[in-house]
This record gives structure tokens, C-alpha cells and sequence, in this order.
């Protein structure tokens, strides 16, 4: 019986309480709460191709080829084909990707597994 009862004492749960300074440059905030704040820090703000490759951590060449001019995905992407688009494709040799930064960041969210299943 004295085994019994010393197992259900170490079923019980246990609480620590724990204190831990936090320097008055940092704040702790929720994840979600700070996905938002960034998500309106992005609103109405272009990226170009760098951003882009930041965000994502993929070479330039995925990006560009794989993703960025895969029929699929541009059809999705490209502003002047989807009126809910938000890349700017170049309009000449030389001339730059444009990116709506909050959407761009929210598709590649939204979308990662399918796009790199379909590579």
C-alpha cells in the first residue's frame, strides 16, 4: 500500500513559480499579438527580390525560376492576371520584382507545403 501511495505523489503535477528579469529594452508580448503588429508594419510596404529571399531562406534562382515564373503560382501571384495578386512582374529585361510585403508573407504562410511539394 505505501508504494501505491508514493506513485500517485509522483503523478501529481508540480508548480514552480519562477522569476525572471526581462531588460527594459525587450518586451514579452504573445506570438499572435506580434504577428499582427508585424503584419501591419507590412501593410503597403514593397519588397524586392532580397526581401523576399530573407524571408524565405531559398536561393534566387528557386525563387525566381521554380517559383516566381512557374505557370501555377504566377497565375496566383502576378498582379496584372489576379486582381488579388501581389507581385509586380518586370515589365522589361532589367526591371525589378515588386512585392506587396503583407501578402507576400502571408501566401508563402499560407502555401508553403504546396509549393514545395510541387517542385
Amino acid at each position: 500500500m505505501g508504494a501505491l501511495l508514493e506513485k500517485q505523489k509522483l503523478k501529481q503535477s508540480q508548480v514552480f513559480n519562477v522569476s525572471i528579469p526581462v531588460p527594459e529594452n525587450l518586451v514579452v508580448m504573445d506570438k499572435e499579438e506580434y504577428l499582427e503588429l508585424l503584419a501591419k508594419s507590412e501593410e503597403g510596404r514593397w519588397w524586392v527580390v532580397d526581401d523576399v529571399l530573407e524571408l524565405l531562406s531559398i536561393s534566387r534562382s528557386t525563387l525566381i525560376n521554380e517559383i516566381l515564373l512557374n505557370p501555377r503560382f504566377k497565375d496566383e501571384m502576378d498582379i496584372e492576371r489576379n486582381k488579388n495578386g501581389f507581385v509586380l512582374y518586370p515589365i522589361r529585361k532589367g526591371s525589378p520584382y515588386r512585392f506587396l510585403a503583407s501578402r507576400t508573407r502571408k501566401y508563402f504562410e499560407e502555401n508553403f507545403a504546396s509549393i514545395l511539394l510541387f517542385k
